[in-house]
């Protein structure tokens, strides 16, 4: 059976991520889920180390990262390219910008006050992205309350979106009804 990490976003805790993964396992994928502690006053390296050390000890095949976990994920997966086959990102913010609605503004400043959040985030700015066959983005059509579509995205790599509204209904649809274009991307030799 296949492994793979994932990261979790802002304010997720792991039993429900566990909980909603769990029936990878009938599709030959095994889940570990890694919450990385957003809410403590630590900047984003700490969170790399532990994700690191994570990914030697159990040498998973894949790695994706949800929404805020988007970002510490691809920057880890930057540096363990060698060791991870595939990278995945479900609503996650990649680049920083904000929507024009003034209140999907207002909820997109309040996530980048988390500290290590906003780290993550300016590092993957400043990293040279290799490798983007490697990578797949999924986004809600017209992107979601959290996350403008333009800051989900990696240029050449594979970006999906799908027909949903809303942060964590989005999520959830991906990581459930809509997951078989992921299967698919990791499956794909």
């Amino acid at each position: 059976m296949k492994k793979i990490v994932v990261v979790a976003g802002l304010g997720t805790m792991g039993p429900e991520l566990e909980l909603v993964v769990a029936w990878w396992k009938k599709e030959g994928l095994e889940p570990i889920v890694f919450v990385p502690g957003w809410d403590n006053s630590e900047g984003i390296e700490p969170k790399i180390t532990r994700l690191l050390e994570l990914i030697d000890n159990e040498k998973p095949n894949y790695l994706m990262g949800i929404s805020a976990g988007a970002s510490l994920a691809l920057n880890v997966f930057l540096k363990k390219q060698d060791l991870v086959e595939k990278y995945v990102s479900v609503c996650g913010r990649l680049r920083m910008g904000l929507s024009n609605n003034i209140i999907e503004r207002k909820l997109q400043e309040e996530t980048l006050r988390t500290r290590a959040f906003k780290e993550s985030v300016e590092l993957l700015e400043k990293s040279e992205i290799l490798n983007i066959d490697k990578m797949m983005t999924v986004s809600a059509i017209g992107g979601d309350e959290l996350i403008p579509i333009n800051t989900s995205q990696i240029d050449g790599a594979i970006n999906i979106v799908v027909p949903n509204l809303g942060h964590l209904l989005t999520i959830t649809s991906i990581l459930t009804n809509n997951f078989g274009e992921i299967k698919s991307f990791l499956e794909k030799e």
